[in-house]
């Protein structure tokens, strides 16, 4: 316990020190003031857990010292040492929530009893305290171990301004393989984009109104995730449009994939294990909605989805290819396959079934040839039945194609990639000559800008602007060499609205103009 004594007289002030040790050693004496004015200014620097104090000080007497301590609302308990037993000063210590008034000489069975009363009450109310902290609040609400009562609610409502049956929003941050790499990091993403300190009174501007509202962020390190719950909302508002909007694509955009992002309104903060539930069954749609994007249910209800029918003709052909061991054959089969499932808006847990089938027929259609491998494969199909997200799906993938002893680095001479940088290679094979930008294939690709340039980079060994160029400038040399064109009809069917730009372009990565290439090569 930390006691700060506050008397005039010097005897008494040291040698209460001293008795203080001798009643027990963990009583520590913080600081001594010899008047009530330096006395205040000690409380309010230390803060100690009790004051033992005169009464008749210089400068301010210890009950003027007392008031304004509790006026600033310093909550220390209060011990009174006074020679007189004046009735008044008795009644204004009471008052001012002393938890003993003791007169001179002191003695030391009664300050005993007095200083182990209060030691109970600190320790009962510090243990009240860590019951009643935010931390234990709310993790208690998410493990669903809280059984509040109506004194609860009272405690929660005077120390946090809110109560459990308080409505709230939720929105989950999975991370995936990247969780433990970035937990922490995007924690600190989500308190710099929001301004927020965890507990604390915020305002923030969304959708063009004030809305006022607190956030606690707490990690769940079983499920990959971050759980933020957004309380004592203003009412009849939503923080929905203003996050999809701007804090998502922002901390999308600052993290490796994969993330995916659920929002849900909860009716109270204590239902929140049944609304979690319900969150991670929606996290599947990752794979429709892509990073940078939040799922809910109203969201999900927008889209306009299609019965996917099943490839029955891709599968005769890859259980060919297979039987055949053309594998350079199947890996395109794979690829349209992907390509299908991209193309075709279906729930998510269609397409997964869709897949898992599409493979299962290979290995039934074929058992002797992956009988070695029956247990790593039942455990592919099982983890891609859970998949959230496409990252997922090309890592499981991999491994299957690891099985079939398809290499996944060359084929053909051609560096194997994944699903999504060969998607994005095709489509900037189709359309580099009408513009299209990194921007569009992302959309496409339900990936930000950022993962897609960083893994085509990484995959290919190209950026996309490189790779768009190479296509033009082979476009062009095409042109050159077996048409008549003029360069400012060449420059549009390349995909240049400019042919003195494409000119330029040109001489950077041939070495000469486009006129003197056409010239030396006839």
């Amino acid at each position: 316990m930390r006691i700060a004594v506050i008397e005039d007289e010097t005897p008494i002030r040291e040698g209460m020190a001293k008795i203080l040790q001798k009643i027990k050693p963990g009583y520590e004496v913080v600081g001594t003031a010899k008047d009530g004015a330096e006395g205040l200014e000690l409380v309010r620097n230390i803060r100690p857990d009790l004051i033992i104090m005169d009464i008749r000080m210089p400068k301010m007497t210890g009950l003027e010292m007392l008031a304004k301590i509790r006026q600033e609302k310093i909550m220390c308990k209060a011990i009174v040492l006074s020679a007189y037993s004046d009735f008044n000063y008795a009644k204004q210590a009471i008052e001012l929530g002393i938890e003993n008034y003791l007169l001179k000489p002191i003695r030391i069975a009664e300050l005993k009893c007095t200083l182990q009363d209060i030691e109970n009450k600190l320790t009962k109310s510090h243990s009240q305290e860590r019951v009643f902290s935010l931390e234990n609040i709310f993790t208690s609400c998410v493990n669903g171990q809280l059984q509040p009562d109506e004194a609860f609610h009272v405690m929660t409502q005077h120390k946090y301004g809110f109560t459990v049956n308080d409505r709230a929003e939720i929105l989950t941050i999975w991370l995936g393989s990247g969780y433990e790499k970035q937990k922490d990091r995007v924690e600190q993403l989500v308190e710099k984009t929001v301004q927020k300190d965890r507990g604390k009174h915020l305002m923030e501007k969304a959708a063009g109104r004030e809305i006022s509202y607190s956030v606690y962020v707490q990690k769940a390190d079983a499920w990959k995730l971050l759980i933020c719950v957004f309380y004592r909302l203003s009412a009849g508002t939503s923080l929905f449009p203003f996050y999809q909007k701007t804090v998502i694509p922002e901390i999308s955009s600052g993290v490796e994939q994969p993330i995916v992002c659920v929002w849900k309104e909860s009716e109270k903060i204590l239902n929140l294990p049944d609304d979690l539930k319900d969150m991670k069954a929606l996290m599947e749609w990752g794979l429709i909605f892509g990073p940078g994007k939040i799922i809910n249910k109203e969201e999900i209800q927008k889209l306009s989805l299609t019965q996917l029918r099943y490839p029955i003709e891709l599968e005769e052909n890859a259980k060919k290819a297979l039987f055949t061991e053309n594998k350079s054959e199947l890996v395109k089969i794979y690829e349209k396959l992907f390509e299908y499932y991209q193309q075709n808006l279906c729930s998510p847990a269609e397409m997964k079934n869709s897949l898992i089938r599409f493979n299962l027929a290979l290995v039934k259609a074929n058992e002797e040839y992956f009988a070695e491998s029956a247990l790593e494969i039942q455990n592919i199909f099982r983890r891609l039945s859970s998949v959230v997200c496409w990252q997922e799906i090309d890592t499981l993938m991999e491994k299957f194609f690891h099985i079939m002893n398809i290499d996944s680095r060359t084929m053909q001479g051609e560096t194997l990639v994944s699903g999504m940088v060969q998607k994005a290679q095709q489509l900037i094979k189709k359309y580099y000559d009408q513009g299209i930008t990194l921007e569009e294939i992302a959309g496409k690709l339900f990936v930000s800008e950022e993962y897609l340039s960083s893994q085509f980079k990484k995959e290919t060994g190209m950026t996309f602007t490189e790779t768009v160029r190479k296509y033009r400038i082979e476009k062009v040399k095409k042109l050159l060499l077996e048409t008549h064109l003029k360069l400012n009809q060449i420059a549009v069917l390349a995909g240049y609205s400019d042919p003195k730009y494409m000119s330029k372009v040109f001489k950077e990565e041939v070495g000469m103009l486009p006129n003197e290439y056409r010239k030396s090569v006839h």
